[in-house]
């Protein structure tokens, strides 16, 4: 078996039984970690570590984990995915530009899982997402199909960005809720398979040929038929 070099991750709380847990479990899921417990060791470590993503605590000591983002914002695009204890907090997270959050508690493995989606996220030299003639524009948050604009809600234009990351692979309902709702969100199964019925009537409305495609029992792919 060849061994890649595994992602380096930081984990910054200030909980030493939370930093355990996650080290932990994130080793386990296959990635290399380092710990800090409050902002400044936190800042100290991700400039000299240079990790590929981090998971923050918004409520981190000393300098806060807001504060700690708009630093690392101003030198670095790395993805940062901030955990808080409310699902309130989320309009925050958004304004301090973090790519993701998480609401406590949550399970690592889904955690695991948004941090490979976003360490697969393209940069901005490959902003964008083209499978057949539909076409996402990662940056200016537009999608086409073929001449014709498409215009989706933002929930919409995720839930089919997580499809086409990469085509062709089949997505089951747990895990775009994972990719497109978060870890913690208190939604259903049955909320991807309506956002699925309104990407349909927008991306695959006659006489487009249809992308996208249920496989009854397991999840939804966005493929050509042959």
């Amino acid at each position: 078996m060849i061994v890649g070099i595994l992602p380096r991750i930081a984990v910054i709380d200030d909980e030493q039984r939370f930093r355990d847990v996650l080290e932990s479990g994130l080793v386990r899921e296959g990635f290399a970690v380092r710990t800090a417990a409050n902002g400044v060791s936190a800042l100290a470590l991700i400039q000299s570590w240079e990790p590929e993503a981090i998971v923050l605590d918004a409520t981190v000591p000393v300098t806060d984990g807001f504060s700690v983002l708009a630093v690392v914002r101003s030198f670095s695009q790395v993805p940062i995915l901030l955990v808080t204890l409310h699902e309130a907090e989320r309009d925050s997270r958004l304004t301090a530009r973090a790519d993701d959050y998480a609401v406590e508690p949550f399970k690592v493995g889904r955690l695991a899982a948004r941090l490979r989606s976003a360490l697969r996220r393209p940069s901005h030299e490959d902003a964008q997402l083209r499978y057949a003639d539909l076409v996402l524009d990662l940056e200016l948050r537009t999608a086409w199909r073929g001449a014709r604009e498409i215009a989706l809600s933002k929930r919409e234009f995720d839930l089919v960005a997580a499809l086409l990351r990469p085509p062709r692979r089949l997505f089951t309902r747990d895990e775009l809720l994972d990719l497109v709702w978060g870890v913690g969100r208190n939604v259903t199964r049955t909320t991807v398979d309506t956002y699925i019925l309104y990407l349909r009537t927008k991306i695959d409305a006659p006489p487009a040929q249809p992308l996208i495609h249920t496989i009854r029992g397991v999840g939804y792919v966005i493929r050509q038929r042959r």
